[in-house]
């Protein structure tokens, strides 16, 4: 069961290149594009879903690229699956049969991961990576 789209796993792998370059030079769509292994086009994409999201911003020119608004400790993941996926709300109606029995618990999931979602910031997600030992042969 996937619990996000493709295109918000894109665009969380792409917040984190630009966390771990935050405060320094704009990075590029292609270096993101290389650094989470996603297509270049997708990266176009999705960086503009994040530009009018206000998560990112984009700096013009020779040596322009992405940059993020905000601290990586204020950037949640909900904050980009919300800006890739849009409102994650089923549609209404009333079930019925078993429809009606399995509806609440797919609404706890729901819950339980929106929760998790909006309690890891990028932060949280990049102090990993700066951490973990690096082991060269």
């Amino acid at each position: 069961m996937s619990v996000v789209s493709l295109r918000a796993e894109y665009a969380v792998k792409a917040v984190l290149r630009l966390a771990l370059s935050h405060g320094g030079e704009p990075v590029q769509a292609k270096e993101i594009a290389a650094y989470g292994g996603i297509p270049v086009k997708s990266v176009e994409q999705i960086m503009h879903d994040l530009r009018a999201a206000r998560l990112v911003t984009s700096v013009r020119g020779r040596a322009g690229g992405y940059i993020l608004a905000y601290g990586p400790e204020e950037i949640t993941i909900a904050d980009i699956v919300d800006a890739t996926e849009g409102s994650r709300t089923a549609p209404g109606g009333r079930k019925r049969g078993a429809d009606a029995l399995v509806e609440p618990v797919w609404r706890s999931v729901d819950a339980a991961v929106r929760d998790i979602l909006e309690s890891v910031t990028i932060a949280d997600v990049t102090a990993n990576a700066v951490s973990s030992p690096m082991y060269y042969i």
